[in-house]
């Protein structure tokens, strides 16, 4: 009896005017701060499909699903291609495809872009104060320079998608679920070939010319977009009602209208060693979405979006096959390398010698490496011996015109690790010690990368144009031993 008339008590307080009022008061606002900005989002929604183009990329699968399961190498029909990825912004999440065209920069559309912030430092003659630090002042030095996930591991969850001008007026996916619009015959001569129709000349040509669009289709005008989208959430989130994606549209190839109407700038850009001059685009950004993504991934100084300029790409100047002196070799905003390879036995070999009590041990996702060709049918580590390989096709010209041929790659040295793989891909999390500390209990092989361990090899395309598509296979032309050139003396 006596808990009822302590409950009616308790209805007869909370539904009084005086407690009705101040809870409106309360709660009031935040709905409504939420219904706004949701009617907000509603207006400025990205559709799921652009007008005039294609997604371009594996939708619903992956070729690394099973990536942990172990397999015969003998039983695995030799070296070959087993799933393919192109990273459009440095250190931000990658997009799987069926097959890519390759450049002598890498894949398509790997690396186009970079984040970086400004980073400022005093000038080396200017006075210090009784503390021996300099004060601002106008004489600082500034520049940009490039971020990667070793300092911000939440640019792993900026996801990027690649939607191309669409030849057949409909938005449709190009590479998902299995299959891709610039398709290489199952099987194809091991020799030259000057075919057309269904080879791999014909579909690059038919999709060159058919990407020609008129401008008020206007993605499709810019070569097509890349969207970028992020997950948002503000400091003030109640119930999580306030966590909102975030999507960035930005042009492929801009007109040179375009650029003038946005604004494009050219600047200095800090990368390595390097200070290539980059095109500044961030004005393809709103600036609403430029704070929001600046405060997500942590970034206190300002931030911008930079593109290769494709007249200022850096040189590849280490590690260079020995026949072909007076080849230039170049690179835009990957590292230093145009194209990574890594065997998926060596991931799940590092993966076993992970400590037992490390959180991803059993789990280590080959993701991680971020290589743009995962192999399989080697043994672990099988791929430490490569000098020069063939695969996929090349495009080539000669009196005759256009031909097509085995695609040749120099595989230039090991991949010097740091600490970047201890980020999670899927979630943002930077692992304090894995899988890095066991790469350096294990993986210091090369007596020219120490104090760094190696893992997968770093590739030259030899040639201007060509294409690689998942399952192609990898024909070793030369083995022997590597000495990695180090960035830095």
């Amino acid at each position: 009896m006596a808990t009822f008339a302590l409950l009616q008590h308790y209805i007869e307080y909370i539904t009084s005017p005086t407690v009705l009022l101040t809870i409106l008061l309360l709660v009031g606002p935040i709905l409504y701060t939420v219904r706004l900005e949701r009617s907000i989002a509603a207006r400025t929604i990205t559709p799921s499909v652009i007008p005039g183009c294609r997604s371009l990329g594996l939708t619903g699968r992956s070729n690394l699903s099973g990536q942990h399961e172990q397999h015969s190498s003998s039983n695995d029909g030799g070296p070959h291609v087993k799933a393919l990825f192109t990273y459009p912004i440095k250190s931000c999440r990658g997009v799987e495809l069926a097959a890519a065209e390759v450049e002598s920069t890498g894949l398509k559309y790997d690396r186009l872009l970079t984040f970086a912030q400004l980073v400022s430092k005093p000038d080396p003659g200017q006075d210090k104060n009784s503390s021996g630090i300099s004060e601002p002042s106008e004489e600082w030095q500034h520049q940009w320079r490039f971020i990667t996930m070793r300092e911000h591991p939440k640019l792993a969850l900026v996801r990027t998608e690649l939607w191309v001008p669409d030849s057949r007026g409909r938005a449709t996916n190009v590479n998902g679920p299995g299959d891709n619009d610039l398709q290489v015959p199952a099987t194809k001569p091991r020799t030259r070939s000057r075919t057309r129709g269904s080879t791999l000349i014909g579909q690059l040509e038919k999709g060159r010319k058919a990407s020609i669009r008129p401008a008020s289709e206007d993605w499709a005008a810019q070569g097509g977009c890349l969207m970028v989208r992020f997950p948002f959430e503000p400091d003030f989130n109640p119930l999580g009602l306030r966590t909102e994606e975030v999507t960035i549209m930005l042009p492929l190839t801009p007109t040179p209208e375009r650029a003038e109407a946005k604004n494009y700038t050219t600047e200095d850009l800090s990368i390595w060693k390097d200070n290539p001059q980059a095109v500044n685009v961030t004005n393809e950004i709103d600036k609403l979405a430029l704070d929001k993504l600046r405060y997500f991934l942590g970034v206190s100084n300002p931030l911008a979006l930079f593109r290769v300029n494709s007249q200022q790409q850096r040189a590849v100047t280490r590690c260079l096959p020995t026949d072909r002196p007076k080849e230039d070799f170049k690179v835009g905003f990957a590292d230093a390398f145009p194209v990574n390879i890594l065997g998926l036995a060596s991931v799940r070999a590092t993966d076993a010698q992970l400590p037992p009590n490390a959180d991803v041990k059993g789990k280590l996702d080959a993701r991680r490496f971020r290589a743009n060709i995962y192999v399989s049918g080697i043994e672990a580590f099988g791929e430490d011996t490569w000098k020069k390989i063939t695969v996929g096709r090349r495009i080539g010209r000669d009196k005759d015109g256009l031909y097509e041929c085995d695609a040749e790659y120099h595989v230039a040295c090991r991949t010097a690790r740091c600490k970047l793989p201890n980020v999670d891909p899927d979630t943002g999390v930077k692992d304090r010690n894995e899988p890095y500390t066991t790469l350096g209990k294990t993986r210091k092989v090369d007596k020219g990368a120490y104090p760094h361990p190696c893992l997968g090899m770093q590739t030259i395309p030899l040639f201007e144009r060509g294409m690689v598509r998942v399952g192609d296979a990898i024909q070793v032309l030369e083995s022997g031993e590597h000495y990695y050139e180090k960035m830095f003396d």
